[in-house]
């Protein structure tokens, strides 16, 4: 008898975790979704720099990025909106603009995403990798070019992540590590891990 309470205990304690891992998730994709929606819609008052960004950050020609994160994590389009999020904690106003190109006049940053990879899966952890390479221009002069490279393993119960939130978190610190640099550009400089 003792030993079917414990029993019930146990399982009840192990699905109560699962229900919060699980609902950790959505409230994560939300929030990041929430995020950029406000992102946008923040001004930043008096900023120290604007700077314009494309709508999207395109894979480069020889990226190197396996179909399926192609098809379904929407890489390209979230990585300008964390920029735009961070930009505005750097006192960075980031506009984005479908036709913005490197001769235009004023701050144009053109980012590329030059690998993103995910190895592992709920079972075995979440190893994912994302690199992109930028430059920043000024009145159509390159100003400073960066690399920048991110890992995550999920965090706090990774293994209940699906791969793209996962690939998510990498291109979000990405996004912060930019924003920072934009700020302060150095020429050369590498980003993150």
């Amino acid at each position: 008898m003792q030993g079917e309470k414990w029993v019930a205990a146990l399982a009840a304690g192990g699905l109560m975790l699962l229900g919060g891992c699980a609902a950790n998730e959505t409230r994560e994709a939300d929030s990041g979704a929430d995020a950029s929606a406000e992102a946008a819609a923040a001004e930043v008052t008096d900023p120290e720099v604007i700077v314009t960004v494309p709508e999207r950050f395109a894979y480069s020609e020889d990226a190197t990025v396996a179909e399926a994160i192609r098809r379904e994590c929407e890489l390209e389009e979230r990585f300008p909106g964390f920029v735009q999020e961070f930009g505005a904690r750097h006192d960075v106003r980031v506009e984005t603009d479908a036709d913005v190109g490197p001769d235009d006049a004023g701050k144009v940053l053109m980012v590329e995403i030059t690998q993103a990879r995910n190895d592992g899966n709920a079972w075995s952890g979440h190893r994912s990798l994302a690199e992109a390479e930028g430059t920043l221009y000024e009145n159509g002069e390159a100003v400073a070019e960066f690399t920048s490279r991110r890992v995550s393993g999920g965090g706090a119960f990774g293994g209940f992540k699906g791969s793209c939130s996962v690939m998510g978190r990498t291109v979000r610190a990405m996004g912060s590590d930019i924003a920072a640099w934009v700020r302060l550009p150095e020429d050369g400089a590498h980003l993150g891990n």
